[in-house]
């Protein structure tokens, strides 16, 4: 039991708790929310690379195919509730195609990114006619 002298000499201690413990407490948990948005950029921004690069590795190097495989980039961020930070590039090689996409983050925490860019290397198709094989 506490006596009346101990009562007063703690109060507003637990005001004291309070001011310092809540802050901290939604600093960590707003970090939490701005580290799983980074986790789900990073999965659509992957998404969308992956599909990019399948696309043009799949096409015959025309200017349709390559505005067809940046469309769908496109698309599939914008199916996946997310943004463009900026154009994807594209690089087709002779051997290989890749793609490299860069998707917005929405900011929670002030100073942590606000973009995950992700790339995707994929092998060309190569056409061979029958006669060619």
């Amino acid at each position: 039991m506490m006596l009346p002298s101990e009562a007063r000499q703690n109060r507003g201690e637990t005001s004291i708790q309070a001011v310092l413990l809540v802050p901290a407490v939604l600093g960590i948990f707003f970090v939490g929310v701005h580290v799983t948005a980074l986790v789900h950029g990073a999965n659509v921004a992957n998404a969308a690379a992956i599909r990019g690069a399948q696309i043009a590795a799949f096409s015959n190097s025309e200017g349709n195919d390559v505005v067809r495989a940046l469309n769908e980039m496109e698309q599939v961020v914008s199916d996946l509730g997310s943004h463009m930070y900026s154009a994807p590039s594209l690089s087709i090689g002779s051997k290989s195609v890749q793609v490299t996409v860069k998707v917005a983050i929405q900011s929670v925490v002030p100073f942590l990114p606000t973009s995950v860019t992700r790339s995707a290397t994929v092998s060309r198709e190569q056409f061979l006619m029958e006669q060619n094989r």
